[in-house]
C-alpha cells in the first residue's frame, strides 16, 4: 500500500468508530455514518485486505540473497586395498565442511523487489476499488430506505384526508345528500392509495434489507439526508482525473507487475555467481586443506531460452495496456453517462418539486373547494388526489436516480477526510 492511500484507508477506518459511537447515542444513523460502518464491517473486504497483509509481508525478503547452503562433504575415499574406506590413511582423502552463497545478479534482484511492490499495489488499488463499491452500494440502500420513508409517510397523510371524505360521503349517505356511487367510490380511492402504501412499504424492507447488508441490524432511524443538487467535485476534476480510478490504478499496478517479469528474463541473460569456501581434515599425518570455489552461470543460448520467455512478457505488458485503454474509454463514457444521468434526474426532480407537486395539490384544493361549494364533483377530488400520490412515487424513484448517479460520482476515487 502507498503511504497516501494507507493513510487515507487507516483514517477511514478510524472515522467509522468514531462516528458510529456518536451514532449510537444519537439514535440515528446519517448517510456518511452507514458509508463508513460498512467499510468497517462488510465481510466482502476481508478477503482483499488478508491480500494486502500478505503482499506486505511478502516484500520484505523480495530481492535479497538467497539462504546460504551447507557443504559437506567426503573426498577421495578409497574403495579397494588395505585402505578400503578409511577416511584416514589415505593422504588424499578428506573430510570436507563449507559453506556455498549464490549471488544472483542485481538486475534479477531489482526486478523481485520491484514485483513485489506491483503486487502490494495490486493489492492495495483492489482493496481501494472494493471500498468503493461498498460504499456506492450503502449509500444508494442508504438513500433508497430514506425516499421510501419519506414516501410512506406522505402516502399516510393522503390516506388520511380520503379517510375524512369517506366518512364525509357516508354522513352525507346516511342523510340523502349523496349517491351510494360516490360514497364508494371515495372508499375505493382509500383502498387504492393504501396499495401505493403496501408497494412503499414493500420498497423499504426491500431497501432495509440492502442496508443491514452492509451495516449489519440496526433499527436507528435515518438522519437528514445530505444535498445531492451539488456534486462533490467539479466535472472537470472528475473528466480530468479518471486515470484515478480504482479500476483503472489496479490495471497500472498489474502492468507494473508483469514490467517486472520483462525485467526478469532480461536479466536471466545476465550471468549470476556463487562461492563456496570449504576447509578439508585428512588424517593426523597429513596437512588440512582450504578450498575456495566461484561459479559463474554461461547463459549462452539466450535465443532458445530467455529470449522467448522475454518476448511472452513483453506481450502480457502490451495486452494489459490495450486492457487499460479500452478501461479507460469505458470508465469516461460511464462517467459521462453518470453525469447526464444525475444531470437529468435533478432537473426532473426539481420541474416535479417546484411546479409539478404544487400544481397538483393546488389543482386537489381548488376541486375539494368546488366539490363543497356544490359546483365540483367528487370524481375529480378523488383524481386530483391519485394524482398527488403518483408524483409523490414518482418523486420517491427520481431521488434515488439521482441519488445513485450521485453517489457513483462521489465514490469514483478516494479522497482525503472523504467517507
Amino acid at each position: 500500500m502507498t503511504h497516501g492511500q494507507g493513510k487515507w484507508a487507516y483514517a477511514w477506518l478510524l472515522y467509522a468508530s468514531a462516528t458510529w459511537v456518536g451514532s449510537a447515542y444519537a439514535q440515528t444513523l446519517s448517510h456518511d455514518e452507514a458509508v463508513h460502518m460498512a467499510i468497517e464491517r462488510a465481510p466482502t473486504l476481508v478477503g482483499q485486505r488478508s491480500a494486502l497483509d500478505a503482499a506486505q509481508a511478502g516484500a520484505d525478503s523480495a530481492g535479497r540473497l538467497p539462504d546460504p547452503e551447507l557443504i559437506l562433504g567426503l573426498d577421495n575415499v578409497p574403495i579397494d586395498g588395505p585402505d578400503a574406506y578409511s577416511l584416514t590413511n589415505d593422504f588424499m582423502t578428506m573430510r570436507r565442511v563449507g559453506i556455498m552463497q549464490a549471488l544472483p545478479n542485481p538486475a534479477k534482484r531489482a526486478a523481485e523487489r520491484q514485483r513485489a511492490q506491483a503486487q502490494i499495489g495490486r493489492a492495495d488499488a483492489a482493496l481501494t476499488q472494493a471500498q468503493l463499491e461498498v460504499a456506492r452500494a450503502t449509500s444508494s440502500a442508504w438513500f433508497a430506505v430514506s425516499s421510501s420513508q419519506e414516501l410512506i409517510e406522505q402516502l399516510q397523510g393522503l390516506i388520511e384526508q380520503a379517510q375524512l371524505q369517506v366518512r364525509a360521503q357516508q354522513a352525507a349517505l346516511a342523510s340523502a345528500q349523496t349517491s351510494t356511487l360516490e360514497a364508494l367510490n371515495a372508499q375505493s380511492a382509500v383502498a387504492q392509495l393504501k396499495d401505493r402504501l403496501l408497494e412503499a412499504q414493500q420498497s423499504e424492507q426491500t431497501a432495509r434489507a440492502e442496508l443491514e447488508r452492509w451495516i449489519g441490524e440496526t433499527n436507528a432511524a435515518l438522519g437528514a439526508a445530505p444535498s445531492l443538487q451539488e456534486l462533490p467535485v467539479t466535472r472537470d476534476s472528475l473528466l480530468s482525473s479518471l486515470h484515478r480510478h480504482a479500476l483503472v490504478r489496479v490495471l497500472d499496478q498489474q502492468i507494473a507487475a508483469a514490467q517486472s517479469e520483462v525485467d526478469a528474463a532480461k536479466a536471466s541473460k545476465r550471468p549470476d555467481m556463487s562461492f563456496a569456501l570449504a576447509y578439508a581434515k585428512r588424517g593426523s599425518e597429513f596437512s588440512d586443506m582450504v578450498s575456495l570455489e566461484f561459479r559463474m552461470g554461461l547463459p549462452l543460448f539466450g535465443a532458445h531460452r530467455q529470449d522467448p520467455t522475454i518476448r511472452a512478457a513483453q506481450a502480457g505488458v502490451s495486452e494489459l495496456q490495450a486492457m487499460r485503454e479500452s478501461e479507460l474509454k469505458m470508465h469516461a463514457a460511464e462517467t459521462a453517462g453518470q453525469l447526464a444521468a444525475w444531470d437529468a434526474a435533478r432537473e426532473r426532480l426539481t420541474l416535479l418539486e417546484q411546479e409539478r407537486l404544487p400544481l397538483a395539490q393546488e389543482a386537489t384544493q381548488a376541486a375539494q373547494a368546488a366539490y363543497r361549494s356544490g359546483r365540483g364533483t367528487l370524481a375529480a377530488v378523488l383524481d386530483t388526489r391519485m394524482r398527488q400520490a403518483e408524483l409523490l412515487a414518482e418523486r420517491a424513484q427520481l431521488r434515488e436516480k439521482l441519488a445513485q448517479a450521485w453517489g457513483f460520482l462521489r465514490y469514483l476515487e478516494p479522497s482525503e477526510g472523504s467517507p
